[in-house]
C-alpha cells in the first residue's frame, strides 16, 4: 500500500507541476496580449486593442487590470455602457483598491457626469488617502464643476503627496 500511496503522491506532484507550468505559460501569453493591446492603443488601433484584450480576459477572467485596460478602450471608442461595466468589474475584483473608482470617475468626467465622477473620486480617496492621482482627478472634477477653491485645495494636497 505504501508504494501505491507514493505512486499517487508522485502523480499528484507531477500534475501540480504541469498545472503550474501551464499557468505560467498562460500568464505569459496574457501578458503578451496586454502588450499588443497597449501598442495598438498607442497607435490608435482600438479595434485591435479590443481584440487582444478580449482574448486576455477570456484566458484570465480574474485579472482586474485587464478589465481596467479594456474599460479605457471602450471609453475611447465611445461605448460608455461597456466601459462602465468593465470599471465596475475592476471594483468587484478589487473592492479595496482605488483603481476601478479612478477609471470610472474618469469615464464619468469625460462624459460630463460630474456628480457621479466626484462620488467615485471620493471613493478612491477613501481607499487610498495618499494617492496623488486621486486628488488630481478630484481637483479636475471640481474645476469642471466651477468649484475653484476645492479644486485648488485638492491640487495642493496632490502636489504635497507627489513629493
Amino acid at each position: 500500500m505504501s508504494r501505491r500511496i507514493s505512486g499517487l503522491a508522485a502523480l499528484f506532484v507531477a500534475a501540480c507541476t504541469l498545472s503550474l507550468g501551464f499557468a505560467a505559460f498562460a500568464a505569459g501569453a496574457v501578458d503578451d496580449l496586454v502588450k499588443q493591446a497597449q501598442k495598438a492603443m498607442q497607435d490608435g488601433k482600438y479595434k485591435a486593442a479590443l481584440a487582444a484584450l478580449e482574448q486576455a480576459v477570456s484566458a484570465a477572467p480574474d485579472r482586474a487590470d485587464l478589465y481596467g485596460l479594456r474599460a479605457k478602450v471602450y471609453d475611447e471608442r465611445g461605448d460608455l455602457d461597456k466601459a462602465l461595466a468593465d470599471a465596475k468589474k475592476v471594483m468587484e475584483l478589487k473592492p479595496n483598491d482605488p483603481t476601478g473608482y479612478l477609471i470610472r470617475a474618469g469615464i464619468y468626467r469625460r462624459n460630463e457626469k460630474y456628480d457621479e465622477a466626484l462620488a467615485d473620486a471620493n471613493a478612491a480617496i477613501e481607499r487610498a488617502p495618499k494617492s496623488a492621482d486621486a486628488y488630481y482627478l478630484r481637483s479636475d472634477i471640481y474645476n469642471d464643476m466651477g468649484k475653484a477653491a476645492e479644486s485648488k485645495a485638492d491640487e495642493a494636497t496632490a502636489s504635497k503627496l507627489d513629493r
